[in-house]
């Protein structure tokens, strides 16, 4: 296991509830992760447009709970198909030790490249696939993230849900609520306040049980 991997391991121990904000390189997750956080903490959080920024594990206090910022999977500039394994290994590591603080998981997708990345895998599971099912099997709250919907057209954005309802069996997924497929945009903010409820919402349930 990595020293990224054990990055601020004590803070993690405070046994705050966890969002796990978990995706593809390239998907927007570290954009979120300054729409959710406080201003002052946000600014610290490192957002580029080459893919595989995110290569470590990033946590962030946000109060009430624990953003943390898993490493994207998929294309990584400058990285190595054995290096990309391990990250896999790693994202699926940490949900196997820390799905019980989890009182929520958004997997974020790129729903303009959804389908292009996801068609490339025809003989094969892809990994967000398998890492949705992963989820569901640990049973934690899970928000699919179609986020850059302001660079389409919104029958296109439309097409484009369809597909991702279809590629990760959403509508047959009876523990899946169909609302929890969200539209959404970091840049511009669209979605926005409904995630941010839908956090809220999450984390005072988790907080009953």
């Amino acid at each position: 296991m990595s020293d990224n991997y054990q990055v601020n391991r004590v803070a993690l121990s405070t046994r705050k509830p966890l969002l796990a904000i978990i995706g593809r390189s390239n998907t927007g997750k570290s954009s979120l992760c300054r729409l959710l956080a406080p201003k002052a903490l946000g600014k610290k959080i490192k957002v580029g447009k080459q893919p595989g920024v995110t290569k470590g594990l990033h946590e962030i206090d946000n109060g009430e709970y624990t953003i943390v910022d898993l490493p994207g999977f998929g294309y990584m500039a400058h990285a190595s198909r054995k290096f990309q394994g391990e990250v896999q290994d790693k994202i699926i590591s940490f949900i196997e030790n820390r799905h019980q603080e989890m009182f929520l998981a958004i997997e974020v997708v790129n729903i303009e490249t959804f389908r292009t990345a996801f068609d490339k895998h025809a003989d094969s599971i892809p990994f967000d696939k398998e890492l949705f099912d992963f989820l569901q099997g640990f049973k934690i709250p899970t928000v699919v993230l179609a986020n850059k919907i302001d660079k389409l057209r919104m029958q296109t954005v439309e097409a484009e849900l369809d597909y991702i309802k279809e590629a990760l069996k959403l509508s047959s997924n009876p523990s899946f609520p169909q609302s929890n497929l969200l539209p959404f945009s970091a840049k511009v903010g669209t979605g926005a306040d409904t995630l941010k409820t839908m956090i809220a919402a999450h984390l005072k349930a988790f907080g009953s049980t």
